[in-house]
């Protein structure tokens, strides 16, 4: 593992990449471990970056088990290419399968535009269309938000510009 710095055990290059990771997308120790789907405290995600458990001078060395490892990296994005360079291969080969795993579920999850009838859908691809093409992806993450934070439930909140709030949407009738 690493050497000593003034008594401190200095992190394994896996618990270097980890933390780096967990911190270039804002998380603390606790937010990433409790977005982790395998149990981890942040208590314990802290000493697996560290690479030592207890107080200095008196601390034992922390090397993550490879599936913990794993599973941390890729609940931060660390790569398995990014895994093997530090070191850990064995975590990378899960990690590895994660991946896959991961990737299979969301292409077996039903396509939610499905739901929409094909006018709902060309209302939203016309909408779209009137933004420039770098916008678009940053539009629906935007939108998306807003519905889930509840921002677009009341039918009169929020309106196509030039709609007035108040006025009555039209019923769709059946043919």
């Amino acid at each position: 593992m690493g050497s000593l710095e003034h008594g401190t055990p200095k992190p394994p290059p896996e618990a270097d990449l980890i933390r780096l990771a967990r911190q270039a997308r804002g998380l603390s120790p606790e937010e990433a471990a409790e977005r982790t789907p395998v149990r981890i405290k942040g208590f314990r995600w802290r000493q697996i970056e560290k690479g030592y458990k207890g107080k200095v001078g008196e601390s034992d060395r922390v090397q993550a088990p490879a599936t913990t490892l794993a599973h941390m990296a890729f609940t931060v994005g660390v790569t398995p290419s990014r895994l093997t360079e530090a070191g850990r291969e064995d975590a990378a080969k899960i990690l590895r399968e994660i991946q896959i795993q991961s990737a299979d579920s969301t292409a077996s999850l039903p396509d939610p535009l499905d739901l929409l009838d094909p006018e709902r859908q060309r209302i939203i691809v016309d909408m779209l269309q009137q933004l420039p093409p770098r916008d678009r992806g940053p539009a629906l993450r935007k939108l998306a938000e807003r519905v889930e934070a509840g921002e677009l439930d009341d039918p009169g909140g929020v309106t196509a510009p030039g709609v007035p709030p108040t006025q009555e949407r039209p019923q769709k009738t059946g043919a």
